[in-house]
């Protein structure tokens, strides 16, 4: 019998750990930690929300109260992802969700499945993801592989890289080819964000607790 008892215990112990509970001042105090301060009023707001169910005792998890949490293929995706590092995440939203960092030498994809995306923060690596609202479903698509000749890569959904050494190389061959030649996709994709073609929000937070 105690064996028994004993076995139950050890199978309820993971989901007593992603039961966790955190009060108003220890999510603020998390978020301070991990250098998140500019997502405090967002908590406050009630805009993030804590995910009790996955928050654990090292990682503090947030969630956009709501969003598409989309996991489409990029031919018919509307809503496209990015998981940004803290200071990446901090730069993009204190420029009002208008510029991207593109980095020299940097990647910087964008994919159609959240679920993909979110490999890419960690609690070694806490960070944001972002989800991004085009106008229509597959208008990004359209917009650089039906229009234009830019190839994607076939990771999540179809992955665009935005940066220097991003997948802009075959947008400038063939008889769409971009005239005059681009450099990246990150000047494009910015302009669409600076001008609201489209749109940018926080829908996913991963902190350490430990920091």
């Amino acid at each position: 019998m105690k064996r028994f008892l004993f076995c139950i215990i050890l199978a309820l112990l993971p989901s007593i750990a992603a039961a966790d509970t955190m009060t108003s001042n220890d999510i603020v105090n998390t978020l301070k930690r991990n250098n998140m301060d500019v997502l405090i009023p967002m908590y406050e707001k009630g805009v993030l929300i804590l995910d009790s169910k996955n928050t654990t005792n090292n990682a503090m998890k947030l969630v956009r109260n709501y969003a598409a949490f989309a996991d489409a293929e990029a031919g018919n995706a509307k809503f496209w992802y990015r998981g940004m590092p803290t200071q990446q995440a901090n730069d993009f939203i204190n420029s009002n969700y208008s510029r991207i960092g593109l980095p020299p030498k940097s990647f910087v994809g964008i994919a159609p499945k959240f679920s993909y995306v979110t490999q890419y923060i960690s609690n070694t690596e806490p960070g944001v993801v972002f989800e991004f609202g085009t106008d229509s479903e597959g208008w990004l698509f359209k917009q650089w592989s039906v229009d234009h000749p830019c190839q994607i890569k076939a990771e999540g959904g179809g992955t665009y890289g935005l940066g220097p050494s991003g997948t802009y190389a075959s947008c400038n061959n063939g008889p769409n080819a971009y005239k005059p030649k681009i450099d990246n996709l990150g000047g494009m994709f910015n302009a669409w964000l600076a001008n609201n073609t489209i749109t940018a929000k926080v829908v996913y937070v991963l902190a350490n607790r430990k920091l």
